[in-house]
């Protein structure tokens, strides 16, 4: 019951902060403009964004694939696909809740223990925030001119939303994990509280499958679906801009500063980055002397775009998540050929 009104909350949090985000950039907007534009998307250029994100999901899996065989032994890329797929469907409603349900849903249809799943998820998180922090220190120092009202614009935004709590709770943190590594250290034999030691055991692990994800068996396969990745994701913001008239025109340069500065809007605890990217992206647009409803166009019709594909292809994969689930029960798959 607990765990259950922690969700809730959480969702309900991102929810709020979303909401906020989109109240801070449809304020004072006339979105007649908008609809106008949004009725004359082009179909073509969103059906072309449909297959880009599907091969952003698949290579996605095959990644998550060599993370976790970097572990040991051989997986079902299958049912990692339809893990990925339920976890992002999970994403589009609550704050990174999915995470985890892609952790638990791949623990139940190929035996891998979660923590290593979940070490796994987190080296992957760990490249991509250091690629997007990469991005976007280029992208300031290259256009610091024109960055510079997008920077007041957010820590202004943000700031009403957010305040200064967060700032004021990271040493206390800090000592949360200093307290938790400490509990880590010790022998199993040492820890007698049961609630206490499972704890104990379940970081161990993460912490193990977390340290084969930096130690790559196939580093060249990792790094090569990466660089598939993040292509992709330039080609989506390529056909979100195509799709718009007054945004057919943009520069591909212009979808790759799309992809890092909305990315911040996407990190943010907000289901589906709803409210977050559209503010961003409305920033980055008044930031290089754009039409802000053509900003807000694109906001909506690429957040929404994406947010309603993702549940699609989210919807299949709970259908398969499901019949795996029966395969599983009837082909018994054995726990130690997963064990890191």
């Amino acid at each position: 019951m607990k765990r259950k009104q922690k969700n809730i909350l959480r969702s309900a949090s991102g929810l709020i902060i979303g909401g906020l985000f989109l109240y801070f950039t449809l304020r004072d907007k006339p979105l007649g403009p908008v609809w106008e534009s949004l009725a004359e998307t082009d179909v073509f250029w969103v059906f072309v964004s449909f297959c880009c994100l599907v091969f952003i999901f698949f290579f996605r899996a095959l990644r998550w694939q060599v993370l976790l065989e970097s572990g040991r032994g051989k997986l079902l890329s299958d049912r990692i696909f339809t893990a990925l797929l339920l976890g992002y469907f999970v994403n589009s409603f609550t704050p990174k809740l999915g995470e985890i349900i892609r952790c638990t849903s791949l623990h139940r249809t190929t035996g891998i223990p979660v923590p290593r799943a979940m070490g796994s998820v987190l080296a992957e998180r760990a490249y991509d925030l250091l690629i997007l922090i990469l991005g976007l220190v280029t992208i300031f120092i290259l256009e610091i001119d024109r960055m510079q009202g997008l920077i007041d614009a957010t820590i202004g935004g943000i700031s009403h939303i957010y305040g200064y709590r967060y700032f004021l709770a990271a040493p206390f943190l800090i000592a949360a994990f200093i307290i938790l590594l400490l509990f880590s250290l010790q022998r199993k034999k040492d820890i007698h509280y049961k609630p206490v030691r499972k704890v104990v055991e379940f970081l161990q692990q993460m912490f193990t499958a977390l340290k084969h994800g930096f130690l790559l068996k196939r580093a060249g396969t990792f790094f090569f679906l990466t660089l598939l990745i993040w292509i992709f994701l330039v080609l989506l913001n390529v056909c979100f801009l195509k799709a718009l008239p007054e945004t057919h025109g943009f520069p591909i340069p212009f979808a790759v500063i799309i992809l890092f500065v909305g990315g911040i809007g996407w990190a943010l605890p907000s289901p589906g980055g709803i409210g977050t990217t559209h503010f961003f992206l409305l920033q980055l647009f008044v930031a290089y002397q754009q039409d802000p409803q053509s900003g807000i166009s694109f906001g909506i019709l690429s957040n929404g775009l994406t947010f309603l594909f993702t549940i699609l292809l989210g919807g299949w994969g709970w259908y398969r998540y499901e019949i795996e689930k029966l395969d599983s029960r009837a082909t018994t798959i054995k726990p130690p050929e997963h064990q890191i």
